[in-house]
């Protein structure tokens, strides 16, 4: 373990008096055991058991009790609280990782194989990989199209153009899924009142406010009377869910926070079935399996970082966690490299301090070393230290959690890090026994400074009168005035007068982005391309066969094109700059490649040739003047009607002097793209087909077009 690593650990043991060395000491000591227990709907750790075993993976521990679960808690919080006093004391400069949309398509349409067979051409969510289906607000069979709204879930009838029943569940829906005869409602609601475990130890609490995802399932052989099979409630935010042949997975992230445990159907999840995955993890992972077919399912908890995307082929599972480069690594760094150029006596007693996890008293010892150098040698020597810790590169990580899904046997496989931050999922593709992944990364350098404080402390007296000194304005006319208030804070301030030692983190340099390919036989990067697109940032992606379609912007739209064929080394075949960028991306039969985006103020629909991937050239666009739509935003919102050649998405316009909203209609054929048409519906969500009609559907509202004329033929109200 890593020297570093030991000087973390005895922080928190040193503040929780606990021994947190002691515990992590386990991890490396334990491996894992098959995780056998198996849930029946209904009854609850009952049921078969499940022939599971894990590959023990570094960095792995298992409790034996829930007391031993709460005092491990315990030292990761105040392990947490130290690092966050460091952080505000010595005023590093946090940075939030940006978002940025980056959709991916898949090569087709796929169905959910675990959905009846279609006879009827019939429209499906649009999705990530072909055969794993995702949650959406609307699911369309050949018989009925359910739609989510609000807390409301509509099943209508398509032959009879009739709402069947209403579902009123109370609690937001995330999403909703078909499967043969059975509806899956996946809600988020919250704890309303403290829940205690009735455990051994009594030592854990889930507070109100504290996030449920829950899972109904509902046979609806007789739409018009839906019946709850069993819903199944476990604590979390939601991560995401995908449905892969019979069987449902839903992931929540939890906090890892003293005294919380997550629940299964108000229950503490089994020990048999957590485990820890990190060393100072911050959030229980927790992955519900569910058998749609016996209804039998399986919850298991790992202990992680905190999940911020998700990716799931039809054998894997990754859960992708992104970080910005540490203050606390930077923190150690500098004064480990500060030893380096210290008297031996001297730095064999700042050593042993950071070893034991006394960072400010190792801190202080420096501080007294450059007080007692002439100002010359002292800049000097702080101009050596800062060279040598930046000599190697700082920058963004994105760590990935890798789960093998073999129906309800889920078994962690590993972990593995690249570079930069995951823009979302769509940055990711699995292909082979090879996973892709495209980041954008920001460079970070540590600054050091030796100087007086900057902060102040108060001491709280007893209440007096003071004012507060305001300026008012108006008309270029100024008036300064004080305003009474009563305090009894900040009377008797006082400074620290002893310089310093100041260390941050900053940005620097410019942004770029990269590709990384990872061996899953292994988990190890085994190719990359870095520096691609510099300034930049990545907006959509797209993996066709054997090359990789980026795009990437600034003030054009670069269109790059990778050769992925050669796994250890990926290489640029050609880019196309164009104005605006696409922030989704289709493919399209015959070489062609589908762009929606943005061009200035329009809403730009973009058809590119990629035939030859060293020669691509956008061959068609269509431009809506200010208008905006939803598949910026959720890929979910595009559908793609193959026999017709049609793409269609919801659009809002503001262009005519007020808003307008419908469904945009665009042909793509013969190297064109032609608007047929808009239909007209007001807060349009989504576009589906079942054979030759069109239906518009907002939260209220289903509106039936003519596939052919585009003819409305009538209309379905979803009473509230």
């Amino acid at each position: 373990m890593k020297r570093e690593v030991f000087a973390l650990l005895a922080i928190a043991s040193l503040i929780a008096g606990a021994s947190l060395p002691f515990i992590m000491s386990n991890i490396y000591s334990e491996s894992y055991k098959p995780l056998t227990p198996t849930y029946q709907l209904g009854s609850p750790y009952s049921g078969q058991q499940a022939n599971i075993s894990l590959i023990s993976l570094e960095g792995l521990k298992k409790f034996s009790s829930y007391e031993e679960l709460s005092q491990f808690l315990k030292s990761l919080t105040n392990l947490r609280t130290l690092i966050n006093q460091l952080t505000y004391l010595y005023r590093v400069q946090v940075f939030s990782l940006e978002s940025v949309a980056l959709p991916l398509a898949t090569e087709s349409l796929a169905s959910s194989s675990g959905e009846t067979p279609q006879t009827t051409t019939t429209s499906k969510t649009n999705v990530q990989v072909e055969g794993i289906d995702e949650p959406d607000i609307v699911k369309v069979s050949n018989e009925l199209i359910v739609v989510a709204s609000g807390s409301k879930v509509f099943i209508v009838s398509i032959p009879g153009k009739t709402v069947l029943s209403v579902l009123v569940l109370d609690e937001y829906v995330r999403g909703l899924f078909l499967y043969k005869n059975k509806l899956l409602i996946i809600t988020e609601t919250y704890v309303r009142y403290p829940i205690i475990p009735e455990i051994e130890c009594r030592c854990f609490v889930v507070p109100p406010g504290t996030p449920n995802v829950n899972t109904y399932v509902f046979d609806i052989s007789n739409a018009s009377n839906p019946v709850l099979l069993n819903k199944i409630t476990v604590t979390g935010n939601m991560l995401s869910s995908r449905l892969s042949r019979n069987y449902l997975y839903v992931v929540t992230n939890t906090p890892a926070d003293e005294h919380i445990i997550p629940l299964v159907n108000e229950e503490p999840v089994p020990l048999e079935t957590l485990v820890v995955v990190d060393v100072s993890p911050e959030a229980y992972t927790l992955i519900l399996a569910l058998d749609l077919d016996q209804l039998n399912y399986m919850t298991y908890t790992f202990m992680t970082g905190s999940g911020s995307w998700l990716y799931m082929s039809l054998n894997n599972l990754y859960v992708a966690r992104g970080t910005g480069f540490s203050y606390l690594d930077a923190y150690v760094l500098t004064l480990r490299e500060f030893t380096n150029h210290l008297p031996e006596d001297i730095k064999s007693k700042i050593s042993e301090l950071i070893d034991d996890g006394q960072l400010d008293a190792a801190r202080e010892k420096i501080e007294d070393y450059l007080l007692n150098m002439g100002e010359e040698d002292r800049k000097e020597l702080i101009a050596r230290v800062v060279s040598e810790v930046n000599k190697e590169p700082k920058h963004d990580l994105t760590t990935f959690y890798v789960f093998s899904v073999e129906g309800l046997t889920i078994s962690l496989r590993g972990s593995f890090n690249v570079s930069g931050h995951l823009l979302d999922q769509f940055a990711m593709e699995e292909t082979d026994n090879y996973f892709i992944v495209a980041t954008t990364d920001s460079n970070y350098s540590i600054v050091v400074f030796f100087g007086p404080d900057l902060y102040r402390k108060y001491e709280t007296t007893t209440e007096r009168a003071a004012e507060i000194v305001i300026q008012e304005c108006s008309a270029n006319v100024c008036v300064t005035r004080g305003v009474p208030v009563v305090s009894g804070w900040g009377q008797a301030p006082y400074e620290y007068t002893r310089p310093r030692l100041i260390i941050y983190v900053s940005p620097t340099g410019e942004v770029s982005n990269n590709v990384f390919i990872t061996n899953l036989s292994n988990l190890s990067v085994v190719g990359s391309l870095r520096g691609l697109a510099r300034g930049e940032r990545i907006y959509a992606a797209r993996l066709i066969g054997n090359v990789f379609f980026l795009v990437t912007f600034r003030q054009v739209d670069p269109l790059f094109a990778i050769d992925v064929s050669d796994p250890e080394n990926p290489r640029v075949l050609g880019y196309l700059k164009i104005p605006g960028f696409s922030e989704y991306l289709h493919p399209l039969p015959g070489n062609k490649l589908l762009g929606i985006g943005l061009e200035g103020t329009s809403l730009k629909i973009s058809l590119f040739n990629v035939a030859d991937s060293t020669n691509m050239s956008e061959i068609a666009k269509v431009l809506v003047s200010l208008a905006w739509s939803q598949a910026l935003q959720d890929y979910h919102a595009v559908t793609i009607y193959p026999e017709k050649e049609l793409v269609m998405i919801p659009i809002t316009s503001y262009s005519v002097g007020y808003v307008s909203s419908g469904a945009l209609v665009v042909r793509y054929s013969n190297d064109e793209l032609k608007v047929e048409i808009i239909l007209p519906h007001e807060y349009c969500l989504r576009i589906a087909y079942v054979g030759n009609e069109l239906y518009t559907i907002s939260s209220s509202l289903i509106r039936i077009f003519d596939a052919n004329t585009y003819e409305e033929l009538g209309q379905i109200i979803l009473e509230k």
